[in-house]
């Protein structure tokens, strides 16, 4: 007779772990207990050898789906003296540690999705269906373990059948926290703009839909907050849309109600197509295809679309009323965070949508959609969010001291670390305004409440006018900076367990440099205590510093002006503040080269979002064309200049954006070639699927290890996790 105990770390809480260990366990006849703890799942199992060995054995190998075992530590302990004993799922234990996986939110499983449309179960049409394997997890928690009481579901009483249920250790919904039927779950009503109430629960969802079919906006509360959807084909009312959020270019996302509708409009790889279908359900980038038939104001001047399937009861029934393509995008105005409470709705997007289809449950952690894209056949995250976070990074080493790292400005993400977890927020925005700070310092305030963390250092950007530097300076604690584009590096490092030095090739639109000047375009021997940058682009001004990216024309006079072209292509008064050096700080970015070579190139010729220049050049991409521009290096300076004069002496678009990402690429190449070291691909150039798959081709046809990001963004929603990467305290 053995008696062994284990300690399961991972995401085991909210994803069906104990019902599973108390089937195990009676299965093979063991007695003992399984119960939450603040460190995830503890188990005492007691029988023979040969059973507890298969008993361990299976825990990995027959785990729930949805679980995630980051570690299990098992030891023997004393047996007991159990004639006849059982194996129970005991309560919670009480903990002031908290260190187990927060769950996050996933799509509704297979069994639930068929229970929805059956007309004989008790859960016909019943809006927030969901058991232990699916449904809202991170966004209705507010403290750990995931217990009832410690989430937004404490509010609704169980009715006697789902009692019945959640106590049944044999039944799929045994302790499925949000657990609920028509009869004693949230209600689902619909407001019109003035904020009355004219339809509630099966009615509620018909007139939604047919509100949808007359060409209205309807916000609707979904997941992790408050989306906007309308018919992706009214260009009518997506011309509203765009004027009223104040989104002019931007791509939205569309929703559809089925993977065989994406595959008619995108061409849908294998990879595309499992991710698409997964229990995360993101937001996935894909090229057009020839059937693509939704309205020109969707994704304008663009070869992509943001396509994603339903995930939440809610979209499946007004999709299931509609079967069409639906814009789904965050409710907020542009620049701000997504709202999840219904005053906050109203108070800030009122006249932006025509109706709100709305609910009871409160939404007690915001989480917008996640968005990713596949390069070489792996995923590679632009948004981290609902679905994937938060998410805990392993890191090589153990913290000396828990931690705070702020991130960076744009596409903000946090992380909290101790012992050698990172646990990474989903993602935040960009921090331009009261909203969008007040929004982090939110962010910051749940996992300090999540995990009842306190921490003793707090680590940010180097940056000294950042958000995240001044919040970190207000903080009375001890502060670490780490440069831009080493955490860039950091955080790949981190995500793949990296021990060695690397060549980090870290391109993005901008990040503060060692020397003082805007970086961007850099060439880094980088390790976790310290970095080397050994090549980068020649430096060009930013004619106006911030003024130049919002008006891509001023980055395309500098870069004439550095190419020494003809005065007379130059604005006048930008040419004096080049030469006298006013308000024009020198950047190494590769963004905004992107930029300046759009605007030559044609096509972009105002600014209209983040990364716009990248993708209309992608658009362009000729993959028949294998020439370059001429470039020079010299003393690990990349001079585009002859480029320029090439661009200046007149070409099509297409061949300019050809072109251009071919030289990027046989710079990268060069510039790799000469350092026998792995190499890591960061920063948010590198959402450029055209660039990102042919420097992998050419780099690893060379028999270079090349790492590309999957798990967290190569933008800056990583600089957290390299932030606590960083090993020189």
């Amino acid at each position: 007779m053995e008696r062994k105990r284990f300690e399961i770390v991972g995401v085991v809480q909210g994803v069906g772990f104990r019902p599973f260990v108390y089937r195990l366990a009676n299965e093979l006849k063991l007695s003992g207990k399984v119960y939450n703890d603040g460190f995830g799942v503890a188990i005492e199992a007691q029988g023979d050898s040969g059973a507890i060995a298969e008993f361990q054995a299976r825990l990995t190998s027959q785990k729930p789906a949805a679980a995630v075992i980051s570690r299990i530590d098992s030891f023997a302990i004393e047996a007991r003296n159990e004639a006849n004993a059982l194996f129970t799922i005991d309560p919670s234990a009480k903990s002031d540690v908290i260190k187990a996986h927060i769950p996050p939110d996933t799509a509704i499983c297979a069994e639930c999705e068929k229970e929805l449309f059956d007309p004989s179960d008790r859960r016909f049409l019943h809006p927030f269906i969901s058991c232990s394997h699916c449904g809202a997890r991170y966004t209705i928690i507010s403290s750990l373990p995931y217990d009832r009481p410690l989430t937004s579901m404490r509010s609704f009483v169980m009715c006697e059948k789902c009692r019945s249920e959640y106590e049944n250790p044999l039944d799929r919904r045994f302790h499925a926290q949000p657990i609920a039927c028509n009869e004693c779950g949230s209600v689902l009503t619909l407001l019109n703009a003035a904020g009355k109430a004219i339809a509630q629960n099966r009615e509620a969802i018909e007139k939604t839909a047919e509100a949808i079919e007359n060409g209205a906006i309807v916000a609707i509360k979904a997941l992790g907050g408050y989306q906007l959807c309308l018919d992706a084909k009214n260009d009518e009312a997506i011309g509203r849309l765009r004027e009223r959020k104040k989104r002019a270019l931007k791509p939205l996302a569309v929703l559809f109600p089925s993977i065989e509708e994406v595959e008619r409009r995108a061409i849908v790889t294998d990879t595309d197509r499992e991710l698409l279908s997964s229990k995360r359900r993101p937001i996935v980038l894909m090229k057009k295809g020839e059937g693509y038939d939704l309205s020109p104001l969707v994704a304008p001047k663009i070869d992509r679309i943001g396509a994603m399937l339903p995930s939440s009861p809610i979209q499946y029934l007004f999709l299931k009323r509609l079967n069409r393509a639906l814009i789904s995008t965050s409710a907020n105005i542009s620049e701000s965070p997504i709202i999840i409470d219904e005053k906050t709705l109203f108070t800030s997007l009122g006249g932006v949508f025509d109706f709100a289809l709305t609910h009871n449950r409160e939404i007690i952690n915001a989480c917008d959609d996640s968005v990713a894209q596949t390069i070489e056949n792996q995923t590679v995250m632009i948004r981290r969010a609902r679905g994937f976070a938060p998410e805990v990074c392993v890191l090589s080493r153990k913290l000396p001291a828990s931690a705070l790292a702020l991130g960076a400005e744009q596409k903000s993400a946090i992380a909290i670390g101790f012992d050698k977890n990172a646990v990474v927020s989903p993602h935040i925005g960009d921090l331009f305004n009261i909203e969008a700070q007040e929004y982090f310092e939110r962010a910051v305030a749940t996992l300090k409440r999540l995990y009842r963390f306190e921490p003793q250092k707090i680590i940010c950007d180097r940056h000294p006018r950042y958000f995240t530097t001044e919040f970190a300076k207000a903080q009375n604690l001890p502060i670490v900076q780490v440069w831009h584009h080493h955490a860039h590096a950091l955080a790949v490092m981190a995500e793949y367990g990296i021990s060695s030095d690397v060549l980090a090739i870290a391109w993005d639109g901008s990040g503060y440099g060692a020397d003082g000047t805007i970086w961007g375009g850099e060439f880094l021997i980088a390790s976790y205590f310290d970095f080397t940058r050994i090549a980068h682009i020649k430096p060009f001004a930013l004619i106006g510093g911030e003024a130049a990216i919002k008006e891509p024309k001023r980055i395309a006079a500098s870069l004439l002006y550095e190419a020494k072209i003809d005065g007379a292509m130059i604005d006048r008064n930008y040419e004096i503040m080049l030469k006298k050096r006013l308000n024009s700080p020198l950047t190494s970015s590769i963004g905004r080269l992107f930029d300046g070579v759009a605007y030559l190139a044609g096509v972009q010729t105002e600014y209209g979002f983040d990364g716009q220049s990248g993708l209309m050049i992608e658009t362009l991409y000729d993959e028949n064309e294998t020439r370059s521009y001429p470039f020079e290096i010299e003393n690990g300076a990349i001079d585009c200049s002859p480029m320029i004069k090439a661009i200046a002496a007149g070409a099509n678009a297409q061949e300019i954006a050809s072109r251009f990402l071919n030289t990027l690429c046989e710079a990268a190449v060069i510039i790799a070639n000469s350092i026998d070291l792995p190499i890591v691909l960061c920063g948010g150039v590198f959402q450029n699927k055209t660039l990102a798959n042919m420097l992998l081709k050419k780099l690893r046809a060379n028999g270079k290890k090349v790492y590309l990001p999957e798990k967290f963004p190569p933008n800056d929603g990583a600089i957290a996790l390299g932030q606590l990467a960083y090993a020189k305290e």
